[in-house]
């Protein structure tokens, strides 16, 4: 019997996280995200996100990555890559996320996209 009340416990207690793969837009980012790991382009930036990235069962989102600041010109050698942490939440069809990049102390977003909406470009004036 105790077994079973555990069992129940555990049952109740267990989350899902949601389905997110796919592509996720806004008036300031455009997210491509699939379980090999993803994009983003954001203003004045872009990125990529490693795979092994994690939705937890209550939506909160985390991965790692690398920044690429943008503007300017381009130099020759591309721009350097800054490592960088994603976070967000998944609320349905809306994510909400910031962007942390600790070499060049900088936080970017948050930034809100919704699933299959469209998004924007590397945009930096």
């Amino acid at each position: 019997m105790a077994t079973l009340a555990l069992f129940a416990i555990l049952a109740c207690g267990d989350t899902t996280a949601p389905e997110v793969t796919g592509t996720w837009g806004g008036p300031e980012a455009t997210l491509v995200l699939a379980a090999q790991g993803g994009t983003v382009e954001y203003a004045c930036g872009t990125g990529t996100i490693d795979s092994g990235w994690h939705v937890a069962g209550d939506g909160r989102w985390t991965a790692t990555g690398q920044h690429f600041s943008g503007g300017g010109p381009v130099p020759g050698e591309g721009r350097p890559p800054h490592g960088a942490t994603y976070t967000g939440t998944f609320r349905g069809d809306v994510l909400t996320f910031t962007v942390t990049v600790p070499d060049i102390e900088a936080v970017l977003g948050p930034y809100r996209v919704r699933r299959g909406a469209p998004g924007a470009s590397e945009i930096c004036l």
